[in-house]
């Protein structure tokens, strides 16, 4: 019996160590039409923002239709290049803060609020709103209380 324990618990971590999944620090890149060509080029510096990227790429005038033939034969139009903006990302300290202004400026609008509304309301992932509070919480600028088994977060 203590064999087939073993080997059971050997089979288990084999398997937990298969299904890890594979994780990348790579973000996917917007892939251009294929009858584009994407030219990407850098825009200046600004002193304390990153640059930001921008990509080109030609458009490509239409075609009429053979049944609808033009009376006279325009000139070919010069395609002009249309300018697509690459936002940067944000860190994650500065989405903390920025989170930690939007809890801020939510309860002082509504009052005290459960977390679990705050996660719901706010357009933000879970742990950095939680890493929010605890920013707020760390400065004494809202207190924590438990009410009715829900955590409530209120100006102070």
């Amino acid at each position: 019996m203590f064999e087939w324990l073993i080997l059971s618990f050997i089979l288990f971590i084999i398997y937990i160590i298969m299904k890890k999944p594979k994780t990348t620090t790579e973000k996917a890149v917007p892939v251009a039409k294929s009858e584009e060509t994407p030219v990407v080029t850098a825009a200046p510096k600004a002193k304390a923002e990153k640059p930001v990227a921008t990509v080109e790429t030609e458009a490509t005038p239409k075609k009429a239709s053979p049944a609808k033939a033009p009376a006279k034969k325009a000139k070919a139009e010069t395609a002009k290049p249309i300018v697509v903006e690459v936002a940067p990302e944000i860190s994650v300290a500065d989405r903390i803060g920025l989170t930690a202004g939007s809890i801020w400026n939510y309860v002082s609008e509504n009052g005290a609020t459960p977390v679990s509304k705050l996660v719901r309301e706010l357009s933000e992932e879970e742990k950095i709103i939680q890493r929010s509070i605890g920013w707020l919480a760390q400065e004494g600028k809202i207190t924590l209380e438990i009410v009715d088994r829900a955590e409530t977060v209120a100006l102070k």
